[in-house]
């Protein structure tokens, strides 16, 4: 795909796992789809870290009504979440070799007191994907390339007006996306390779797929060495 203009997009969760800042690394174009609706049961608001060696669920209150959309999501300030939470991450995370870097991240973030969600994920993932030096050029689906198309008529609205000629698929879209739809458009159609990242975690066993929190902490901004060879 070296001479291929990458497209790939993702709704803009909190913390998400390590398998989005790789699609971002794959791509020459990335869209937040901020414009689609907020889901109570997806990851917009909460992930996951590590406590005494299992998964456990951190969340941003928030505020919304059925059928909001990400971007009309809301912090809510009624609640001193954000000490619980930072206290949470030290107590869990205070000994792991690079928890200043990622501790020191949140809790600047948490401190702009950020009225919606979309806000906070965006700002949180933006610095996370440049302290990685990820360099692909990032759009914001309500600002840049506005659109009520759904699904793989939207990927491929988005991919053309963005001006990719190849789309980096999650592997579940195979279950919706019309690969003849992407032939007609000139954009050929790239599934992901992505496998979950193993990496150094404090604790016996490995828990996969956690929010990039336990990555940084264990790691610091160092990318996985065989994400190079992937290119």
């Amino acid at each position: 795909m070296k001479n291929e203009i990458i497209f790939s997009g993702h709704q803009p969760n909190f913390l998400p796992y390590m398998g989005l800042f790789y699609k971002m690394f794959k791509s020459d174009v990335f869209v937040f789809d901020d414009d689609v609706q907020y889901s109570s049961k997806a990851l917009h608001n909460c992930n996951f870290i590590r406590v005494n060696g299992s998964k456990y669920r951190i969340t941003v209150p928030v505020s919304y009504k059925h059928g909001d959309l990400i971007n009309e999501v809301k912090i809510c300030r009624a609640r001193d979440w954000e000490s619980r939470l930072l206290k949470t991450l030290r107590m869990n995370y205070g000994k792991a070799p690079f928890f200043e870097e990622g501790y020191s991240l949140l809790e600047r973030h948490l401190g702009e007191g950020y009225e919606y969600l979309v806000e906070l994920n965006f700002q949180l993932l933006m610095e996370i994907a440049e302290k990685f030096g990820i360099s692909c050029n990032v759009a914001v689906a309500s600002r840049d390339v506005p659109t009520t198309l759904r699904k793989h008529e939207r990927n491929v609205y988005q991919c053309v007006s963005l001006g990719g000629t190849a789309y980096y698929s999650g592997t579940g879209g195979r279950e919706y996306n019309d690969e003849e739809d992407f032939r007609r458009n000139g954009i050929k159609l790239v599934y992901s390779d992505y496998e979950p990242v193993r990496y150094r975690q404090r604790g016996n066993g490995f828990i996969e797929n956690l929010s990039v929190l336990d990555y940084i902490f264990n790691n610091g901004y160092l990318l996985p060495t065989d994400w190079e060879a992937s290119v």
